[in-house]
């Protein structure tokens, strides 16, 4: 992918991703790996709702950025992190879906019960707080992309997917959302039954 398909992308899933409610307000972020192994990524304090090609923002691989003055996402560390840890990753999406962000609480993932999320999402990884935009956090996501994980779930955080191609994090990130509401939405039923049992003395 070239520069000038990098950043139409981005825009794109951007709006996306916000359409989809997995993001809001300034929140999230998008990068994709040039193939001289440049970053193109998501400026920082910008809803990634409407942003523009020219707003995105080229670094080195070490995180410098190429237009002085420029201003990249706080989570860039995530973002260089990822693509250290694997030669196949060519994009990372940082998201802070809703039911996702309530399972990162409970300090563990969603159970998996469904096809959907047993087969089409895999595996998703956990991994306890950090701060956001720090070392230790691109550290320890990385660390679960760097073992053959995809998806991770962020504590007090959010989530983090990468693929090949923007489609294929954009896909995971969805699929792990619907997966959480559905399990969230499982657990609240069972719930709901075992409460009317006791009430109803059976």
């Amino acid at each position: 992918m070239n520069e000038h398909q990098a950043r139409e992308e981005i825009v794109a899933y951007g709006a996306l991703l916000w359409e989809r409610r997995l993001i809001t307000g300034t929140s999230g972020n998008v990068s994709v790996r040039l193939a001289d192994g440049d970053i193109v990524v998501t400026p920082a304090a910008r809803s990634l709702r409407n942003l523009s090609p020219g707003e995105l923002v080229r670094v080195a691989p070490d995180g410098t950025p190429r237009q002085p003055h420029a201003a990249p996402t706080s989570e860039l560390p995530l973002h260089l992190a990822a693509y250290g840890a694997r030669a196949d990753i060519g994009c990372v999406v940082h998201t802070h879906p809703t039911y996702c962000v309530a399972w990162s609480l409970v300090g563990r993932c969603f159970p998996q019960d469904t096809v959907g999320a047993r087969e089409t999402l895999g595996p998703v990884a956990w991994t306890p707080y950090h701060p956001a935009g720090s070392l230790e956090l691109g550290a320890i996501t990385a660390a679960e992309f760097e073992r053959g994980i995809d998806v991770v779930i962020m504590e007090r955080h959010g989530l983090s997917a990468i693929g090949a191609t923007l489609e294929r994090a954009f896909v995971l990130s969805d699929l792990a959302e619907e997966a959480a509401r559905v399990a969230y939405l499982a657990e609240a039923l069972r719930k709901s039954e075992q409460e009317n049992t006791r009430a109803n003395g059976t």
